[in-house]
């Protein structure tokens, strides 16, 4: 399973780090606080004067809900998923277990055709629905529950990020991929529609694949596209035509190329409005 975790909490920004993970089973089937662990260990090493403590941390799913330390990796997150780490006094703090869950939890549940059993459920015995793009809870045993949603499974690429049922419209914020309004109406659900798919080689095989550590790179050209796009959107670039320069240059692969094409293009603007 590969997922992104960010810590973004410190006053300043050379004290945040963000991660690429890929976890092998044994963390699949862990809790949540074991992966908060992974990071804490990491990040310790790296800026040993802003240690942090797993216990005072918890996850929160970028554009998502926050989610309980207690949980099993494989009932709260999906292939892909990025996260927060937050401190317990961030608001919606991560819901506690009743106790008798606790312990019911402690060993793999049994297989069983019944979909509450594969679930997670929040305290107040909702789960999350697993429609592409819902990110609603709703009752398993209750009443259905209408959602909005996408019909097919979203695409990742390089920085590009969309909805295969729903190829013109791009993002490449992780919040505003979130709010690509779904195509499709029906009913919240908490069965698994598919799987995200990652074009561009990447390694899928996660279950025997070692974890694998992708530190806070300053250099990253993600992090220098997204600082680009939120810049000039702020000064009144349309949000649209960033995206639709900077994916078609990304089709090159070379995104550190496409982040020295487009600050070559920029200061040749400045330059000739000198």
């Amino acid at each position: 399973m590969k997922v992104t975790l960010k810590y973004e909490e410190a006053q300043t920004e050379d004290l945040f780090m963000t991660l690429r993970l890929t976890l092998p089973q044994k963390y699949v089937n862990g809790t949540n606080k074991e992966v908060v662990k992974l990071f804490v260990d990491h990040y310790n090493k790296k800026k040993a004067d802003n240690m942090l403590s797993s216990e005072d941390l918890h996850l929160k799913i970028v554009g998502g809900i926050h989610l309980d330390n207690e949980e099993r990796v494989r009932d709260s997150l999906s292939n892909g998923d990025e996260c927060y780490l937050l401190g317990k006094d961030s608001e919606g703090p991560a819901p506690k277990r009743q106790e008798a869950e606790k312990g019911y939890q402690c060993t793999p549940a049994a297989a069983s055709s019944t979909t509450e059993s594969k679930v997670a459920k929040n305290a107040d015995g909702k789960v999350r629905c697993k429609n592409f793009g819902c990110q609603m809870t709703f009752d398993p045993n209750g009443p259905p529950q209408e959602c909005q949603h996408h019909k097919s499974a979203p695409i990742f690429h390089e920085t590009a990020k969309w909805w295969s049922c729903c190829p013109d419209k791009k993002a490449y914020e992780f919040d505003e991929f979130m709010r690509i309004p779904g195509c499709t109406k029906g009913f919240c659900s908490s069965e698994s529609q598919g799987k995200k798919r990652f074009l561009g080689g990447a390694d899928l095989r996660a279950d025997t694949a070692p974890v694998r550590l992708d530190a806070n790179a300053p250099p990253d050209p993600r992090q220098k596209l997204n600082s680009m796009r939120r810049g000039l959107v702020a000064v009144g670039v349309d949000a649209d035509l960033f995206d639709k320069v900077a994916g078609k240059l990304a089709e090159s692969g070379d995104l550190e190329k496409v982040c020295e094409v487009l600050k070559s293009r920029f200061a040749a603007a400045l330059n000739a409005s000198e």
